[in-house]
């Protein structure tokens, strides 16, 4: 089978949502015999590219006119697919996207309208796009397990948090929590993601931006991050900066936390997220503490309320009992194991291929 993949910029292996979404299967698909291959498009498809798949790949929003491709694929008979893997109609307020997501929602009804399949990542997504298209499937999120090293376990524990820029306002009741369990216990405190630099570096520039009255579809955001930052500077903690999305299997690895946090508010958008960061986690051998909310309270097995209380009640359990740990850890690993390996959710994509 021919299978072509729609990127919209260059610079798609920055992207997560890519990685999750696109590299990763199309690794796969390869390794099983299918012919894979990608082609940028700001809506301008030269004519071979018209005639080459069998099947094309799309996936959240592009410039140019590209509903017009889609059309043209669906008229020569192509089976046209359309992946996504977030609400964008409940894009939280500090989410740097927010201020210019209505053209983003716009092309992205128009083109569920035009695909043969919509591939989402869970179930609550999948009944709030049926709208838009009657024909969608639920694929989840999947790893290559080879990518992700064991850690190599410390002497000293670790607990920590791996996750984007969006997590700001997420993390805030963490922080407390962590801060008053470093006074009573002995461990390292590991921040990996958040921004690309140092986190001093950002939180200068937040404060320039701030300052001078730049970048106003950001006010929520930086607001939202010099706030946590007011917490975080009197923690012992180390930061690792964001590394591109194929580097990050061995990033997480080398954080070498015993403890991995999943903090979440419980909103609309958050609901439909998936729970990747659990399943990478688990990969390399961190055990998962994670809100007791959508979409980890259905898969995670061990969850805390979002209140201070709750939260400290179970991480401290965690910290004091290293049997409960591994005996949490290995359940965990058993479900992402045996549901989030490629190997096996590769056909789930096949099958809406054929």
């Amino acid at each position: 089978m021919k299978i072509l993949y729609m990127t919209s910029s260059l610079y798609a292996w920055k992207s997560g949502c890519w990685f999750a979404r696109c590299r990763v299967p199309a690794v796969e698909l390869k390794k099983r015999g299918h012919e894979v291959r990608y082609l940028i498009s700001m809506g301008i498809i030269p004519e071979e590219w018209y005639e080459y798949p069998d099947v094309v790949i799309y996936g959240r929003n592009y410039g140019g006119n590209i509903i017009d491709s889609m059309k043209e694929y669906k008229k020569r008979g192509k089976r046209i697919i359309y992946d996504l893997d977030d609400d964008l109609w409940a894009v939280n307020p500090d989410n740097p996207a927010k201020k210019k997501i209505k053209e983003k929602q716009i092309q992205a009804e128009k083109m569920m309208k035009e695909a043969d399949v919509v591939t989402v990542t869970t179930n609550i997504l999948k009944k709030r796009l049926k709208k838009f298209n009657k024909n969608i499937v639920v694929i989840p999120n999947a790893l290559d397990f080879s990518k992700f090293p064991e850690r190599d376990k410390g002497k000293k524990l670790r607990i920590g948090f791996s996750g984007a820029a969006t997590h700001w306002g997420d993390l805030s009741q963490m922080i407390e929590v962590i801060t008053e369990l470093q006074k009573k216990h002995d461990f390292e405190f590991v921040l990996q993601g958040l921004c690309s630099a140092p986190l001093i570096a950002e939180v200068y520039n937040a404060r320039q931006i701030k300052r001078q009255g730049a970048e106003p579809e950001k006010e929520d955001y930086i607001n939202s991050l010099l706030k946590l930052y007011d917490k975080i500077k009197g923690l012992q903690f180390i930061h690792i900066p964001f590394h591109p999305p194929e580097l990050h299997p061995s990033v997480i690895s080398d954080c070498n936390m015993d403890i991995g946090l999943c903090p979440l508010q419980d909103n609309t958008f958050n609901q439909a997220k998936s729970c990747n960061k659990f399943y990478e986690y688990a990969a390399v051998g961190t055990v998962t503490l994670a809100s007791k909310v959508l979409p980890y309270r259905k898969e995670v097995g061990y969850c805390a309320k979002n209140t201070h209380k709750d939260w400290k009640d179970k991480l401290e359990k965690l910290i004091t009992d290293s049997k409960f740990r591994q005996k949490l850890l290995k359940k965990q690993q058993e479900f992402v194991f045996t549901n989030r390996d490629i190997k096996k959710v590769i056909k789930d994509w096949e099958n809406i291929f054929k």
